[in-house]
């Protein structure tokens, strides 16, 4: 055998041991349970308000995402507005189409939350923003939920908010 290739052999074994080896030390992981220290994101509706304008509502929320992986934001593709009688679902696309403005808290100086097609509400962690929605559906007086849905997690952790509409 050529003598690069027995040096190249060698060298694979010993970086093969070095990172089995420090990943055994660090962490556990070669023998015995896997170790992930990973958390979930949690999403929190810490302030919500509607009220009717024309034929639709204007819906402002307050979401804060309190726990999770600091790598990527929390989103919530999908929410849902209920009350005993009715609800709706409102999917990404619309969520970010009916978004009129979003308003960061002061402190998120360098943290922008924002809405898109896909993955609709986008909050990172730490940060606080408000969402104004412009519903295109005009809500009857009464007691409503929301509720939104973030990939991930079961639906106890889902935000979940409730809120009032008085006629005006």
């Amino acid at each position: 055998m050529d003598k690069t290739i027995v040096i190249g052999i060698i060298f694979a074994i010993i970086t093969i041991g070095w990172i089995l080896g420090t990943g055994q030390w660090a962490y556990g992981n070669v023998v015995g349970p896997l170790f992930n220290n990973s958390k979930l994101p949690k999403l929190e509706i810490t302030y919500i308000s509607a009220s009717p304008e024309n034929s639709s509502t204007l819906l402002i929320l307050n979401i804060t995402d309190v726990d999770g992986p600091d790598a990527y934001p929390a989103s919530a593709p999908l929410m849902e507005i209920y009350n005993s009688s009715w609800h709706i679902y409102l999917n990404s696309s619309q969520i970010s189409n009916y978004t009129v403005k979003v308003i960061q808290a002061p402190w998120n100086n360098n943290k922008k939350d924002y809405v898109n097609w896909y993955s609709g509400f986008v909050v990172i962690l730490g940060s606080e923003a408000q969402f104004q929605l412009l519903i295109p559906i005009h809500l009857s007086p009464g007691t409503y939920y929301v509720k939104l849905y973030t990939p991930a997690i079961g639906p106890s952790s889902e935000a979940l908010a409730k809120f009032t509409v008085v006629n005006t």
